[in-house]
């Protein structure tokens, strides 16, 4: 479950502290869940949810899918690890309304995930300006494929997060190999293909109409260019 590196390419364009955007950049804000914090959780659950325990990965895309009602981004991407969020640029006009808007949705996605799990898990936030909205779909492609990429080895570690919580024997070593993780998981029930598109690509919400309050959502995730 750790986080995806597939960001490490877009490092130069995080940005730190207050930061209003140039004229036609974008502001985009990673959510982070905390990963000891999800193995706990994992290992907790472990006796009573089945495996992969998909309800509490329902609960983190709820949280980041929750975001799109902040009033403060346009685009949502929400996956089981984290959120990412594309900024209206009319909510970061001045000096001091990027942190703003940053601990808003801090906030907002800590306080959505207490309430619909009953935990609090602690939530990192990185904020990332990008000159344009083809530089935003590049990170975005390259966060979805990622993820489905890493699919069998994250599913892996959810696993043996639970067979940790349910006194069984787990090591990294054990799935150190696709053929190793794969292995793993069917051993435990678990069938690759049956795994539901969500879970390997995420899902995704935009803004529409901001006064009607319209949202179209994505269970499915498109072509990114079909989303924004």
């Amino acid at each position: 479950m750790a986080v995806q590196t597939s960001w490490n390419a877009f490092s130069a364009f995080q940005v730190f502290g207050d930061h209003v955007p140039m004229d036609g950049f974008s502001l985009v804000v990673r959510l982070i869940a905390d990963t000891r914090t999800m193995e706990r959780l994992l290992a907790a659950r472990a006796a009573e949810q089945e495996v992969l325990d998909p309800e509490l990965a329902r609960m983190v895309v709820r949280a980041g899918l929750g975001l799109i009602t902040t009033g403060n981004v346009s685009f949502v991407y929400a996956n089981a690890n984290e959120a990412i969020v594309l900024i209206r640029s009319e909510v970061v006009q001045d000096v001091g309304q990027s942190l703003e808007v940053h601990d808003r949705l801090i906030s907002a996605w800590s306080s959505r995930m207490a309430l619909i799990s009953g935990e609090a898990v602690p939530v990192v936030g990185r904020v990332y300006e990008f000159p344009d909205l083809g530089v935003v779909r590049k990170a975005l492609r390259a966060s979805v494929d990622g993820l489905e990429q890493s699919t069998p080895l994250r599913s892996a570690r959810r696993l043996g997060a639970q067979l940790r919580g349910r006194g069984e024997p787990f090591h990294e070593s054990m799935i150190e190999s696709i053929e190793e993780q794969t292995s793993l998981l069917e051993h435990h029930g678990v069938d690759m293909d049956q795994l539901p598109s969500w879970w390997w690509r995420g899902v995704a919400a935009k803004l529409g109409n901001v006064s009607a309050g319209e949202v179209e959502l994505w269970s499915e995730l498109p072509a990114i260019d079909e989303m924004f």
